[in-house]
């Protein structure tokens, strides 16, 4: 007698209908969607604030302020039903073709796309965010785009200060963005493994790569090189 239960198919995460909206207009949505409200405040008090713990001077984001003042920051919320980091990865996935709707146009450099999650326990948020993460951003980067992990546990630090847990937001969030020049320091991590380096590098060079000047492009071709040769030497450094 066959005993195996059937499987359930979960849910696929959507938008919540009407949640989308900018950020100068999100105090309109602070009593259906106090994450809202949190982001909000979490922005103004830290993100776009320096800290003596960042290990460099200015905002802890330095592209935040400016793209508040375009007014192309943009927060949505969507509903999830399942808590696993492949629920996550699609939720983001979700995000990323919602970036490039809202991106379209002159302003897509400064583009900021917060994905909140009303309905996760927070109990789970941390393992939802970065397992997602971890599944997802190989293709966002692919894609040119750059997928931020937020979460209130959150133990990420700072480039230039490991110690600094720069993703800690009170709600659980994914935030999708255009990649720029500057994100050459988020490629090239010594502590990524080899192929993802590698696999990051390549497409820093294929997205950002011609905006770059001849010596700059020199150099990234030799940071590819040695991404190479350490692959193919084992080098996990």
């Amino acid at each position: 007698m066959n005993t195996a239960q059937p499987m359930v198919a979960v849910a696929a995460p959507s938008v919540v209908p009407g949640s989308l909206t900018r950020a100068a207009d999100a105090a309109a949505a602070f009593d259906r969607y106090p994450q809202y409200q949190a982001g909000m405040r979490w922005m103004a008090d830290f993100v776009t604030q320096p800290d003596p713990d960042l290990g460099r001077p200015g905002a802890v984001c330095p592209r935040l302020e400016p793209a508040i003042r375009a007014n192309t920051v943009w927060l949505v919320a969507l509903t999830v039903h399942g808590t696993t980091p492949a629920d996550a990865a699609d939720a983001g996935r979700l995000l990323l073709d919602l970036f490039e709707e809202v991106a379209a146009g002159p302003h897509r450099s400064t583009t900021a796309l917060l994905g909140f999650f009303p309905g996760l326990p927070s109990e789970r948020a941390a393992g939802f965010i970065d397992g997602g993460h971890g599944l997802l951003r190989p293709e966002a980067v692919e894609r040119g785009l750059m997928l931020g992990e937020f979460h209130a546990d959150s133990t990420v630090g700072g480039v230039h200060n490991r110690a600094f847990p720069v993703m800690q937001c009170p709600e659980p969030m994914y935030a999708v963005r255009a990649m720029t020049p500057h994100d050459l320091l988020f490629a090239d991590q010594p502590g990524t493994p080899p192929a993802d380096r590698l696999s990051y590098l390549l497409a820093y060079q294929r997205h950002i790569g011609p905006r770059l000047s001849p010596a700059v492009r020199e150099g990234l071709e030799a940071k590819v090189s040695a991404a190479r040769q350490a692959l193919s030497s084992g080098d996990s450094s």
